[in-house]
């Protein structure tokens, strides 16, 4: 069953959803920035659900059913809106996150304050320190459009404390993240319990959507990777 949840936050109120059996689910999912929303993660967290693994997933201020004025929010909301979803919840630790693009540094922002058995990153972004508190408005663009900006995130110290285990996933033809992101998180990942890095093949940003177009196998793959790092996760006494 998919129960409908209203947070709220900030004078907003955050609108999600719970996929899950009997068990709580231990698996969080965070979307990206632009136009994208929970929605978008549906078929994959269907697919999750059918291997056992239940998720909650929830629309950022300014997105999907949560809606609100996106130029109020910032990255340093997103990581209070994802904390407000988790605490309010009461998720049970160690749970796992799978994030997207924009999503994939308010992941990280979240290790140093729960236990997080593994991370799951699709072609994630890492911002400079600096835009963490600048709102998404022209400031906010300024400052990430400054060549090479991501090199001063704060998520390569947060990585290199992270003790779970960590899949990351890139697009081979992403022209969104630069490469060296990519790079930078991985070896910023040294400390890891386990760490895997698949570049799909032909893909974009839209990795998923791109592999389901055009490569099932491909995405077959991915989702095998993706399950086995979870199922991992779950089982008893893993961290």
């Amino acid at each position: 069953m998919t129960p409908v949840f209203r947070i709220p936050f900030d004078g907003q109120m955050l609108v999600g959803d719970v996929l899950t059996d009997e068990k709580p689910p231990r698996l969080l999912v965070l979307h990206g920035g632009g136009r994208s929303s929970r929605e978008r993660f549906r078929l994959l967290r269907e697919y999750l659900f059918t291997q056992g693994m239940g998720s909650v997933a929830f629309d950022c201020i300014g997105h999907g059913e949560t809606g609100g004025d996106l130029t109020q929010s910032s990255l340093q909301s997103r990581t209070g809106q994802a904390c407000a979803v988790i605490e309010t919840l009461a998720l049970p630790q160690p749970f796992s996150i799978l994030a997207a693009s924009m999503g994939g540094y308010t992941a990280v922002t979240l290790l140093p304050r729960y236990a997080i058995a593994t991370l799951i990153l699709l072609g994630p972004a890492m911002y400079a320190a600096e835009a963490y508190a600048v709102p998404f408005n022209a400031g906010f663009t300024e400052i990430i459009r400054r060549p090479q900006s991501w090199e001063s995130s704060d998520a390569w110290d947060l990585l290199s404390r992270f003790t779970g285990r960590l899949f990351l996933v890139a697009g081979e033809h992403d022209t969104v993240i630069p490469p060296g992101v990519i790079r930078n998180i991985y070896a910023a990942a040294r400390n890891a319990t386990g760490r895997k890095l698949y570049v799909a093949p032909g893909a974009s940003h839209l990795i998923l959507t791109d592999l389901r177009a055009n490569a099932p196998d491909q995405l077959d793959h991915v989702l095998g990777l993706m399950t086995e790092a979870l199922t991992v996760a779950e089982s008893p006494g893993s961290a």
